[in-house]
Formats: C-alpha cells, structure tokens, sequence
C-alpha cells in the first residue's frame, strides 16, 4: 500500500491507495501556512500519518503539492501560495522522517493531467492536455501517457500566457510573487490567463460588476444571475468563454494534443463546456488545420490529484 498526499492551500486530503489506484482509507486536515514552521507542521504531519499506517506496509509516499517541482529529484523549487516551500528538497526531508522509503512529487495541475491519462477521458490517446481552471489556470501536456516538463520545468504552464496586452503595460510590470493577496493579481496583472481565464478571475469580474467583494461571489451566484436575466453577468461570462476557447486554440496549434480536457470545480456546469465550445466551434473558421480540435471535461476532479500523485510514483518507481 501507498500513502497519497494532495496539499491544497486550504486542507491537506491523503488516502491509502494500492499501485492500481484503489482508495482506501481517506481524510484530510487543514494546511498550517505559517511561513515559519510550515515546512517543519507539514513534515512532522505526514510523519504523523505514516507512522498510523506503518503497520500496513506503506511501500511509498506519492504527493501532489502546487508549485515548479523537479519530480526527478523531488525538489520544490516554487510552493506557489505555499510560500514555505520554496527551495525545499521536500522528497528527501519526508522520506527521512519517514524510514528512508520512497518519496515522489508533482504539481498539482500535473497530477490532474496524469490522472486524466490514466483513469479519465484521456485514457485512449497518447497525447493530451488538461486545463484546470481554479483559483489561477493549472494543467500540464500529456505526451505518450507522461507529463511533458520542459527545459526549465514549466511547459504546459499556459497560467503564464499573455491575453490582449499593450505596449505601456510592458512598463509597468509587477512580478506575480510580490503580490500578496491572490484576488489583488485580476486587477494587477490582468492580462495573464491565471487572471482572465481563472474562475477567480471569473469572480473578481462579476463582483466588481455588483459591488461586491470577490469573497462573496461563488461560482454558483454567476450562473443564477446569468440565468435570470442579468446581461451583465451574461456578458462577462461570454467573454470568459471566449477567452478560454481561445487558449484552447492556442494550445492547440502549439501542442497538437488529440483532446483538451477542461477541469476544475467550475467545469461539472454544463454550460461551460458548452460555452468554450461554442467559441471554439467559430474559430474554426480561421483555417482548416483546426477541424479536429477536440474539446471536452475531465472525469475526475476531487480526487484528481491524488489519482495523478499515485501515478507519477507508479512512473518513477514502478515502471
């Protein structure tokens, strides 16, 4: 048996899984996101778990966390909101703590691609890219059934891209790291996908709209609103749908997967998959090389990454 950890910046979920994926036990515990001792809380947690569990055999310890991990050498080297993580040779600190077994990581947009691949909708294709549309844009490209990293280990990372920048923006460039508070990075760099294409950027919008805060907006409101009658909120959710096919189509002339996979909690409403497709039918028109663009939603999401987290070990330690 394996234990499965996805640290998330708000609950940390952990199951026992076999190699095959069949869950066992699962729970989950809030993240301690002190800057000071978190990597210690985080550490000494999952020893914690390990040694409830010990006596079950645990071969190994697979996790999905955020951030730009070196999966070969389980180093994080960005934790993303876990600020504390930077820098960490997290395998090797928890494999340490926890009998020198083996210790895999993988960001958690990469986890959700694996799983896609492995257990999803993108099971009967070798290539794939899955878009998961959160708090920022996460994903990764899937090639032959493993995640393509790159040279510096942030292919797929379309959070990055540039949508509809001019020229003066380039003069006023504030670097994504130095700002604090997550909703602050809609109005502050608002021409990046992880700003125009996230649901939080869908939020930020649409409160702003209705003079609220971003807090008080779910995911939910949008579309009763939508429905009701309420132009504005239909408007700003078209040009979100219209946004985000258009990243598709990017992806899809860049990558040339045989299926872009939409997740994220925002995606099991149906009209959104309808909308990006909607969009994307009608790009279509630019040329012909983008007749078999393949759009769709991912099988899993709540335990997404913990699917993936196992199948990177698998791919590490198993093959």
């Amino acid at each position: 048996m394996y234990l499965v950890f996805d640290v998330g910046g708000t609950f940390i979920k952990y199951a026992l899984m076999d190699k095959d994926g069949e869950i066992g036990e699962t729970d989950k515990f809030p993240t301690q996101l002190d800057n000071t001792c978190g990597l210690e809380l985080l550490v000494n947690s999952i020893f914690e778990i390990y040694t409830k569990y010990k006596a079950k055999n645990i071969e190994g310890i697979a996790m999905s966390l955020p951030g730009l991990i070196d999966v070969q050498n389980g180093f994080v080297h960005n934790g993303g909101a876990l600020k504390f993580l930077v820098g960490v040779p997290l395998g090797r600190l928890v494999s340490e703590k926890c009998d020198n077994i083996p210790v895999a990581l993988e960001n958690d947009g990469k986890c959700a691609a694996l799983c896609e691949s492995w257990k999803g909708n993108a099971s009967d294709v070798r290539d794939a890219y899955v878009l998961v549309l959160g708090t920022g844009v996460g994903g990764g490209m899937i090639i032959n059934h493993h995640v393509h990293h790159g040279n510096s280990l942030i292919a797929g990372e379309v959070s990055y891209t540039l949508h509809n920048m001019d020229r003066a923006q380039v003069e006023t460039i504030t670097p994504i790291e130095t700002i604090d508070e997550v909703g602050h990075t809609i109005d502050i760099i608002p021409y990046i996908a992880g700003s125009c294409c996230s649901t939080l950027g869908l939020r930020c919008k649409v409160a702003k709209y209705k003079g609220l805060s971003y807090h008080d907006v779910k995911g939910e409101d949008i579309f009763k609103w939508a429905s009701d009658g309420d132009t504005g909120v239909q408007n700003i959710l078209e040009d979100w749908y219209f946004t985000i096919a258009k990243l598709c189509v990017n992806i899809y002339v860049i990558f040339n997967p045989e299926i872009i996979l939409i997740g994220g909690g925002i995606s099991v409403q149906p009209l959104v998959l309808e909308g990006i497709c909607r969009y994307v039918d009608k790009l279509r028109n630019i040329s012909k090389i983008l007749t078999d663009i393949k759009i769709g939603t991912c099988k899993y999401n709540n335990r997404s990454n913990l699917y993936g987290a196992m199948m990177n070990y698998n791919q590490l330690f198993n093959e």
